[in-house]
């Protein structure tokens, strides 16, 4: 038997894609822009052809104009990687009955290299990206790294009222001048594990109980699909996104809390989650956990705490 999970967040506090960003290009509001971005395309005006996780397109080309190999990728992915307490303890336990299934928006090979510091052996599904594969002229390298200082000095699109003068800067780079140039590829290439996909990988198990982890935006389609299932969508320290979405909020700040709730649920239904909530659980001595079956703005304030809590500025991203 599967149960179906997301990888940052509910497993490792580290953010792939901001780390990067920072590592390359020393500039961690370039990237907090194209996130932002990312969330008001996919939730707020719902363009065609996008999901949310997207991000990780967007990001390739100035990835490969930076120079980043794959070699350095898979380091930065290990010299980076800060796991959930206790997730390796977690994913063994796990893994004596079940089957995880990783379905992620994190470049693959990130998700390789770090699920193998803790052990897992289970299916990964990740966005695959090679920058190797990629050469491009100077004169355009030159020119899209030149506009990262542009974009990371644009206003914050705020969900609800965007600034419009930077999604008019973001539209015209992505949709229109990107076209002209051999970056278009680049972004093509890249197919995201997004909202959308996540979706299909977990239908594609055919699971009768499905038990889905996330905590973010590009989790809320593998979410609806876990209930509809008749199963449970678990947000883990999830943001308002993931909330919305989700059959319970657990917040911890040890991956103990997800692998009880996770074998409870699959051995006794939600019956079983509401008895650990009254009695609690052996494995949860000592660990500092709430779960809860009816989210509230008192709900949501608490995991965006423990959000922020474990991971820093990553926990703002969407």
């Amino acid at each position: 038997m599967h149960f179906f999970t997301d990888w940052e967040g509910p497993w490792i506090l580290t953010d792939i894609a901001y780390e990067l960003s920072v590592s390359l290009f020393e500039n961690p509001e370039f990237f907090e822009r194209l996130s932002q971005y990312d969330d008001y395309l996919a939730y707020k005006v719902k363009k065609p052809g996008y999901q949310a996780g997207d991000t990780l397109k967007l990001l390739a080309p100035f990835l490969v104009a930076g120079g980043l190999k794959l070699n350095e990728l898979k380091k930065i992915s290990k010299e980076k990687a800060v796991f959930v307490d206790d997730a390796g303890k977690a994913i063994e336990i796990l893994q004596e009955k079940y089957v995880p299934v990783v379905v992620s928006t994190s470049y693959l090979e990130y998700l390789k290299t770090t699920a193998g510091m803790i052990g897992l052996e289970g299916d990964l599904h990740g966005t695959s990206f090679n920058p190797d594969r990629y050469r491009i002229d100077d004169r355009w390298k030159k020119w899209l790294l030149g506009k990262i200082d542009e974009i990371s000095c644009l206003d914050e699109i705020d969900f609800e009222n965007p600034d419009r003068k930077s999604v008019r800067f973001l539209d015209s780079l992505f949709w229109n001048e990107m076209r002209k140039t051999p970056f278009w590829s680049v972004m093509n290439d890249v197919s995201v594990v997004g909202s959308r996909r996540k979706r299909e990988i977990v239908e594609e198990y055919g699971e009768r109980s499905v038990v889905a982890v996330g905590d973010s935006i590009s989790d809320i389609e593998m979410f609806d699909y876990a209930k509809k299932a008749g199963g449970i969508a678990v947000s883990f320290n999830g943001n308002e996104y993931a909330l919305k979405h989700a059959s319970i909020a657990l917040i911890s700040d040890s991956a103990i809390a997800e692998a009880v709730v996770i074998m409870e649920y699959l051995e006794g239904g939600i019956e079983a989650l509401m008895d650990i909530a009254e009695s609690g659980h052996d494995l949860l001595d000592g660990v500092d956990w709430e779960i809860h079956f009816e989210i509230n703005d008192d709900v949501l304030r608490k995991s965006i705490r423990m959000r922020r809590r474990l991971r820093g500025k990553a926990g703002d991203l969407g």
